[in-house]
Parts: C-alpha cells; structure tokens; sequence
C-alpha cells in the first residue's frame, strides 16, 4: 500500500533522521578528509555491493574534484546521483556548511528520492540505520553542523527564506528554469557558494545543455593501446561501432583498434574557461552496457529524443519542433523594410524591456508577407505605426504593462486586442471586443505560425541585421513533452531557450491576419 503523501513525508523524515544521526556518530571528526578518501575509507555499500571505482573509473576524477561550480550533463544511470547525494553529506560533516539545499523538479521527486536512494542506502549499511532521532521538519534534516533543505523547484515557497551554502540542481531540465536564479540567491551570504548541476540532456541550448556549453565542457577521452590515439565517442557516434566477428566494439578512430572504456582521460574542449567545470557522461563508455545494444537500438528505435538523451547524453530536438536559422532565412525575398504601407496590414507587439513589432499584410501568393520589423520603445511610437501601415487588427502581448497596452488599446478601439496565453484553453480564438481582449491556447496558436514558416506561407523582406535577428528568435523557442507529474498527462510546450521577442511579435501577427474575415480580402480567397 502507497499510503499518503502524509505518511510519505513521515517516513522519509524517519530515514533520513536515520541516515545523518547514524553519519555522526559513525565517522566523527575528519576535517582533513577529503571527499574521495571519506567514500574510499568508509566501507560503504552501495545497489549490494561494497563501493568502489571498478567499472566506474570515470568517475575517480569527479569525486576528487572540487571545484565550485560543476556541470553534469548525463546519460541515465552513470551513477552521478549517488555521488551527488555522498557529497551532500561530506559537505555538511566534514567541510562544516552551514546549509545544503538540494533541489529536485517537484516534491513528489523529493519523495521517490528518499525512498529510492536513501531507504537503500540505510538498509545496506548497519552503521548508518542504528540510529533514530526526532525532527521537527520533514523538509529540514540536521548533519554535522549544518542542515539539508530538500525542496521541490516548481514551489516558489520552498526556495524562499533557506540559507545555503551548496546548492544541487537535480534533473535541471524537468525543473522551471526561471526558478535557478531564484534558489541560487538562497547563497547570496555564503562564503563558499557551491553548485552542482546535473540532468539528463533535452533540447539543445535548454537546462543542463545550456549550462554546460558554459563550461570547460570535458569529456571521456578512451586511450587506444595499439596506436595511443584519443577518442572521443560521443563525437564520432555511431561511427565509433564497429561490427567485426559478429561483436560490436568500441572503435579508435585511428586505427580501428578495440577500445577499453575504463582506460581514459577527462579532457576539457574549452580549457581556457575556467569558473566553470563539466563533465559529459555517456553510456558509450558504460561497461553495463553493451555497445552492441547501444547499436541495434539506434537502428531500431522509433523514438530518437529518448535514445539521445539517455543513451548518449546529448540534446536532441526533432527538426519538426524548432525552427533553424537558415530554414527562416531561406523565406526571405528581395524587398527591403518599408516604412509605410497603405494597408491594410495587421501588427503583432511583444512587450519586454522594449516592444519588438512585426507587421504583415496578406499576399496572393502566400499566407502573408512581413513588410516591417522594428524594435521600440515608447508604447506612442505604435500610435505612429497604426497609422502609417493602416493597420487593421493589431495584438498584443497583455503582459507585463497591461496598464500601457490597454491604454493603447483604447486609443484604437476594435483594432487592437490584449492577448493572454492559456495553456488548458480549448477551442477557436476567443476574441471580446468589448474588453479589448483575446484568449488563446498556447501550443496551439504557436503551432499554427510555427506553421507558416516550415511550409514556406511567410514571405520575408531582405536579409539584413535585424531580419538576422528576428530568425535568431524564432530560433529560440523549441517544442517539448512534458509530463503532468500529479495526472501524468503528456503534453507539448514550447520552451524558450533564449531571446524570443519577435517570436511571439510575429505569432500575434499572424493570429490578427489569420483571423480577419476573408470577405475584406476578396483577391486573396
């Protein structure tokens, strides 16, 4: 029987109570310790089986590692997590941090945690399941001299008011992203301001794929014994299979020769970078996983986001679901950026820091032609705009200022509409021209001019910098699965991963042109 998430909570605060009143009495006082050794002289039994770095010798280096700020981007079960849950408890005895706050995308992964990582570890080592005390927080666990704060990243209210010195991000990519900066000032005070990140990879430029291009980016280079080539297997995949005698090995990319993956070196692509340090795992070099049926399943499988992401570790994005730069570019014409049009043209504004605009008109040949691309600052410069392109329909982003947009709403009565997003919103468009508003779902309305651009509909003024620009944005957004952790309905969002203002300019735009009654363009049905 599950039980409640009550009696969830009171058992996780029984093993951990476990786990760091066994810890103190068990090891004591070793400031001199260094991470590496504690785990190595320890004794500690881990999935049955005494600890220890054969099979796993990638990960002597990261254990002896202690750099401040370190980036695991991984494929699943490398073994990062356990490493991450043995250093939080070196930290809080041995190095005398005050606070460990250890992120996970959601409480109910706060208690998969406890139950999958700690209840085994308690129950595999006697000293560590001795002792029992009481507490009076199941969020907040006593170790050493400090605490640890376990918290789900998707409440606002559990990363507020938690001091920390040491802050693990784990499955950076299924958290809220705009909720890192968040926990990260938890250590605005502290004086050592340690991270951790590690994820499996989802889309390029997103999470943990976006944090470790910040990084000196090192990865598991296999030293061929025949000829003593490196080689990097993520880099020449799938090539670095090789089919002979009916095996499939690991292949130098010299000399062809068998690789031994537990003979290698972490090597850093940008050595020059040096406040931030990653590590790329892969299970190309998992000695638990043949790379025979790493093979046959990139051959076989019908779901090549996944095979990516947990096998080899890297971001994947279908083609489908983000717009390239040049697949944007490819759309642009010979005409350059008008600065007046008699119309009749529609508007679509995003606001931000400044209001990025796009202004299109109906085409005979395509679904619309944008003619004006511009980036301003004071909601009267939109006045001038309306008028000078006889601007019909005009959207725009009700957020942030909705105070300015309505204001300029009025000043153009039945022609400009506040748009708020809803991401459960069924059906059609809901347009109020009584408010001045317009509701629509998310996905969809971005789906619709993701659209236009990948079936060639969107003809583009001439390349030049802020058309350059405006590509680069719609660049940035990416279509993603999640998963509803209380119902466990899937569905797709789009994702920002980077600058994205005339993304949503122009799918404003293209909701204001796609619904104008088509009996005002006659020459267009």
């Amino acid at each position: 029987m599950l039980g409640t998430a009550s009696s969830r909570g009171s058992r996780k605060v029984e093993l951990f109570d476990n786990l760091f009143q066994s810890i103190n009495q068990t090891f004591g006082n070793k400031d001199n310790l260094s991470f590496h050794e504690w785990v190595t002289r320890s004794s500690l039994i881990l999935d049955g089986k005494p600890f220890t770095f054969e099979r796993h010798e990638y990960l002597m280096v990261p254990y002896q590692d202690d750099h401040p700020h370190i980036v695991e981007m991984k494929a699943a079960q490398m073994g990062l997590t356990s490493k991450a849950m043995l250093k939080t408890i070196f930290c809080l005895q041995f190095k005398r941090y005050r606070g460990v706050l250890y992120l996970f995308p959601s409480r109910s992964d706060v208690l998969d945690f406890s139950k999958g990582r700690i209840s085994p570890l308690i129950e595999e080592n006697e000293d560590i399941g001795k002792m029992v005390r009481d507490t009076d927080s199941a969020g907040i666990k006593a170790i050493g001299n400090g605490f640890l704060y376990l918290r789900g990243m998707k409440s606002r209210v559990g990363l507020k008011s938690v001091p920390a010195d040491f802050i693990i991000f784990d499955e950076l990519d299924e958290a809220p992203q705009n909720a890192v900066d968040m926990a990260l000032e938890r250590m605005a005070h502290s004086e050592y301001k340690e991270v951790l990140k590690l994820s499996n990879p989802t889309l390029p430029d997103y999470g943990i794929d976006k944090a470790f291009q910040e990084t000196d980016q090192r990865y598991w280079l296999l030293r061929c014994e025949k000829c003593g080539e490196h080689t990097c297997l993520e880099d020449s995949f799938p090539d670095c299979l090789l089919e002979i005698d009916g095996r499939v090995i690991r292949a130098c990319s010299k000399c062809k020769a068998e690789l031994n993956p537990a003979l290698g070196e972490w090597v850093a692509k940008k050595p020059l970078i040096t406040d931030k340090r990653g590590y790329h795992y892969s299970q190309l070099f998992s000695q638990f996983v043949s790379p025979a049926e790493i093979l046959h399943q990139y051959r076989t499988t019908t779901n090549l986001r996944d095979f990516f992401n947990l096998k080899i570790g890297v971001a994947y994005v279908e083609a489908e679901n983000r717009l390239s730069i040049q697949e944007v570019l490819s759309l642009c014409g010979s005409d350059g950026i008008v600065q007046s049009d008699p119309g009749p043209c529609f508007m679509g504004v995003d606001q931000g820091k400044d209001l990025h605009v796009v202004i299109a008109k109906k085409h005979p040949q395509t679904a619309g032609k944008i003619i004006h691309l511009g980036v301003y600052i004071d909601w009267e410069e939109l006045d001038r705009l309306m008028k000078n392109f006889n601007v019909i329909r005009c959207v725009v982003d009700a957020l942030p200022e909705t105070r300015n947009a309505r204001a300029f709403a009025e000043r153009h009565k039945g022609k400009v509409f506040l748009n708020f997003y809803r991401e459960f919103f069924k059906g059609d468009y809901k347009w109020d021209e009584a408010n001045m508003t317009v509701v629509c779902n998310r996905t969809e309305s971005l789906d619709a001019s993701h659209n236009e651009i990948m079936t060639g509909q969107i003809a583009l003024p001439k390349e030049c910098e802020i058309v350059g620009e405006f590509a680069k944005h719609l660049h940035n957004v990416a279509k993603k699965l999640e998963e509803d952790e209380e119902t466990g309905n899937k569905r797709y969002v789009y994702v920002k991963l980077g600058a994205d203002h005339f993304r949503h300019a122009f799918n404003y735009e293209s909701m204001a042109r796609r619904s104008c009654p088509n009996f005002l363009f006659p020459d267009f049905t």
